[in-house]
């Protein structure tokens, strides 16, 4: 017993230490739009906002803005995920009782007014989430071994052009893509072919990419080994912004 013991304090030591890296926030309830009508459920669904700013190192102008916003739908019964994509560009009511592109909110309030917007405008019940940019996402893809995605004709100038970019404000180099078809991407791939948004289907395709991407990742952690999952603690969590307590990540 002693020794199990010891071994328990010592695994939440370290849990601890890594949940340390993470930006931790709190979030005011009274200022997240949630219905009086909605009741919150312990046993059923758990929604999570998802943001993703477009920042860059060498450009403070930019990234005040949540190009990227999903819904994680966590069923705790089955604990099935789903995701759900909210077009940037859609046109939602704000804090102030004006309409503007959906992406604003978090520039104007940050995560609060971001997640209130959405609380607002779809009769939701948020109350977490999880904001990163797109270094996080290029550290991440890279720990996993990077994902496999199919890659088109049309795909391939934008990945080089985006790649570029990426490059220039991560200071993380690679290869270019150089053919079409099913391939492995790496961080810096596949993000660049995440952010496409000017070939058919508009941002509509550009949503569908980076839920791909998303889930491909997902997929690759369930199998890596416990040193690969530390690296990614290390390397990501302190690009990461949440209101999560260790003890709701735990669960």
């Amino acid at each position: 017993c002693g020794v199990l013991l010891i071994v328990i304090v010592v695994v939440i030591a370290v849990l601890a230490s890594k949940m340390s890296k993470l930006g931790l926030t709190n979030l005011d309830p009274d200022k997240l739009s949630i219905s009086d009508e909605l009741q919150y459920d312990e046993k059923g669904y758990l929604n999570v906002a998802l943001f993703g700013l477009d920042t860059r190192a060498k450009d403070k102008e930019m990234g005040s803005r949540s190009d990227t916003i999903m819904i994680a739908s966590l069923n705790r019964e089955t604990k099935e995920v789903k995701l759900v994509s909210v077009y940037r560009d859609t046109l939602l009511q704000q804090d102030d009782g004006s309409y503007n592109k959906a992406n604003a909110a978090y520039s104007f309030g940050q995560a609060e007014e971001a997640i209130a917007m959405l609380n607002r405008n779809l009769d939701m019940n948020i109350r977490h989430y999880v904001t990163v940019d797109f270094s996080a996402l290029v550290d991440v893809i890279d720990a996993v071994g990077g994902v496999e995605i199919e890659v088109t004709e049309e795909e391939l100038p934008y990945i080089t052009s985006y790649a570029c970019e990426i490059i220039e404000n991560t200071g993380i180099d690679s290869p270019g893509v150089d053919h079409a078809g099913v391939q492995v991407l790496n961080g810096v791939q596949a993000t660049a072919y995440a952010r496409i948004r000017y070939t058919a289907g508009d941002d509509f395709k550009r949503a569908e990419r980076q839920r791909t991407v998303l889930t491909k990742i997902a997929e690759k952690a369930q199998s890596v080994k416990l040193s690969t999952l530390n690296k990614i603690i290390d390397r990501v969590f302190p690009k990461v912004e949440t209101n999560f307590t260790m003890a709701e990540m735990l669960a």
